[in-house]
């Protein structure tokens, strides 16, 4: 199962966040397909997702977006994704 914290920072505070989940098990290929889901729900445009976004998610279990990551306007500074476990 796919467990994914997401959450939109303006001014060093978190002005939205989410907790995303999904019954499939997490595929690399399909991580571009999760950030849209998420931004989906953020009523968000999603980023550009670059090999350095899946390099940091996958060695260090976040990766953050800021907004140069951005084609379109956004209304906070970055967004950050995480994994995040039910411990």
């Amino acid at each position: 199962m796919i467990r994914i914290f997401a959450k939109t920072i303006s001014n060093g505070k978190i002005k939205k966040s989410l907790k995303y989940t999904n019954k499939e098990e997490f595929e690399i290929d399909h991580f571009e397909n999760y950030i849209k889901e998420i931004c989906e729900k953020f009523d968000s445009p999603s980023p550009i997702v670059l090999a350095k976004h899946i390099r940091d998610y996958i060695i260090f279990g976040v990766c953050t977006f800021y907004t140069d990551d951005f084609i379109e306007k956004i209304y906070f500074d970055k967004l950050v994704i995480e994994t995040y476990r039910l411990d």
